[in-house]
Order: structure tokens, then C-alpha cells, then sequence
């Protein structure tokens, strides 16, 4: 048989949608966020959840090594599985997931875009396969997701991370402070330090991008609706530009938006284009 994953048995992936849930209440202004609260219980290194994000996590630490030594990796990696409490863990797991429900829908949480989202799911199938040796897995499946772990140590799989939170390392820590500190320094440095100046509409649109992601219909209904919108304001106020070249630019970024409308779907440059679209037409809207 086939191994079937199961995300919200991920332990790596429930960790990423947490962190990102982070990300989305700092956006918003929010100074406690539940997932802060939740990270601290459940992700210190004393716990069998703690431990096997510390293995996910691990194949994300290098991504530049030979194939032989990929392969070695995974050995290594799958025999520290293997010595894990299965049954704590489990257990662990549940706790995890029951404490979630209270704070949200954990359909619309699950729904969250994760990074890396193919790596992960390959990652939890060997793992499977590594710690139930009475269930008879289709070989294929698992070679096809070693495979999949390889390519990715040797760097061969781009990562679509929304955010590079290259620390990830640091929440697995002893104490929860340092999952705090990590929680908030990193993420408000990020965000504080990166996007002060964004408007709200840019605001908006990254909070979108976080949260709704992984919906596509939505997400794509939500930005064609916002660059038609641009595109209306660009164009209602271009009659204040005099300068000929920067008129050029102006029809430019109008082109882009346009074709954001006809696009099947959304790929992070036409975010770009959107933020940009967001700033000219404030810069706009404010000339006389």
C-alpha cells in the first residue's frame, strides 16, 4: 500500500502554519498571538514533538551536499526517528491539535500556505515507513519520496518559502523564552524593520497572501479585483504626471496589472507588481 500523508499529522508542517499565524497576527497589530503561546508548550526540546520538528528541521539546514552524503543524511536522520516514543509523541500530537480547535477553525488553519510543502510530505513518509515495519509500503512510494528529500539536500528543489525564517532552528531550544524570543524578536524585526512603510492596502495584500494562499480561487479573486482597482486609480490620476519618461513607467505598471487579470495564477512577481501598484497610487492620489 501506498503511504497516505496525513498534514495534520505533520509535525513540521503544523509548526510552519503556526509560525505563520504569527507572521499574520504581527501584520495585524496583534500583540499576543495564541500559536506564540501554543509553540512555547509543544515545541521545546523535552518533548517528543520538539524532538522529531528538530528531524524535519534538520533537512533544512544544509542544502548543498552530495548525493551520497544526502542518502547518508537520511539514514541518520531516520534512525533518530526511529528512537522516538511513538506513542508520547502521538499523544502529543492530539494535544496539539485539540488545543488549536480552541482557538480556530481547524480547517481554514490547515489551509495555510507552507513552504517547502512537497519536502515536507516526503519527509513524513519516511518517516513512516521507518518506525511501521508491519505495514507493507509500495517500495516505489518510498524510494520516490527519498528521492524527493535527496534532490532537495542537493539543492535541487527551489524553495516557495513566503518567508525566509532562516532561524527555524532556534525554536527547538530548552526554554520557552528562547521560542518567545524567536517568535517575536525575529518576526517583529522582520516585519517592523522591513514593511514600517507599507500602507494598509500593502498590509492587506501580504496578510492575504499568508492566510489565503493555498485557497486559489479566492486568492486569485482577491487580486484581480485589486488590480483592476489599481489600475482605475493609476489611470484616473496619470493626467498629473507631466514628465514624458515617467508617464512610460506609468503605462508599464498599468500593462503589468493587466495582465495580473489574466492570469490563471499568482506567482509572487505579480505580488510584487501589486505592492508597487499600491505605493504609486498613494504617491498619486497625493499630488495636486
Amino acid at each position: 500500500m501506498n503511504i497516505k500523508h496525513n498534514k495534520i499529522k505533520n509535525t513540521g508542517i503544523l509548526f510552519e502554519l503556526l509560525v505563520r499565524k504569527i507572521s499574520a497576527d504581527v501584520l495585524e497589530g496583534k500583540s499576543n498571538s495564541f500559536a506564540t503561546k501554543i509553540l512555547s508548550e509543544h515545541f521545546h526540546s523535552k518533548t517528543e514533538l520538539g524532538k522529531e520538528l528538530q528531524l524535519y528541521r534538520s533537512f533544512f539546514n544544509r542544502t548543498d551536499l552530495s548525493e551520497t552524503k544526502a542518502f547518508n543524511m537520511i539514514d541518520i536522520v531516520l534512525e533518530k526517528r526511529t528512537k522516538l516514543n511513538e506513542r508520547l509523541l502521538n499523544t502529543q500530537k492530539y494535544n496539539l491539535i485539540k488545543e488549536i480547535k480552541e482557538y480556530c477553525d481547524l480547517k481554514e488553519f490547515m489551509m495555510g500556505r507552507v513552504p517547502s510543502y512537497k519536502v515536507y510530505a516526503s519527509i513524513y513518509k519516511i518517516f513512516e515507513s521507518s518506525v511501521k515495519n508491519d505495514i507493507d509500503y509500495e517500495i516505489n512510494d518510498v524510494v520516490s519520496s527519498r528521492f524527493v528529500v535527496v534532490e532537495h539536500l542537493k539543492g535541487n528543489i527551489k524553495e516557495d518559502a513566503i518567508l525566509k525564517e532562516n532561524n527555524y532552528n532556534q525554536v527547538v531550544k530548552e526554554t520557552p523564552e528562547e521560542i518567545r524570543h524567536l517568535s517575536y524578536r525575529f518576526l517583529l524585526e522582520k516585519f517592523n524593520e522591513k514593511y514600517s512603510n507599507f500602507n494598509s492596502k500593502q498590509k492587506a495584500l501580504l496578510r492575504e497572501y499568508i492566510n489565503n494562499g493555498t485557497d486559489v480561487k479566492k486568492f486569485y479573486s482577491f487580486v484581480s479585483n485589486e488590480a483592476s482597482s489599481l489600475v482605475e486609480e493609476i489611470s484616473e490620476n496619470s493626467h498629473k504626471i507631466k514628465d514624458d519618461v515617467t508617464n512610460i513607467k506609468l503605462k508599464e505598471v498599468i500593462s503589468q496589472l493587466n495582465n495580473i487579470k489574466s492570469r490563471t495564477s499568482i506567482k509572487e512577481n505579480h505580488i510584487t507588481a501589486l505592492l508597487i501598484g499600491y505605493q504609486i497610487s498613494h504617491e498619486l492620489s497625493e499630488l495636486r
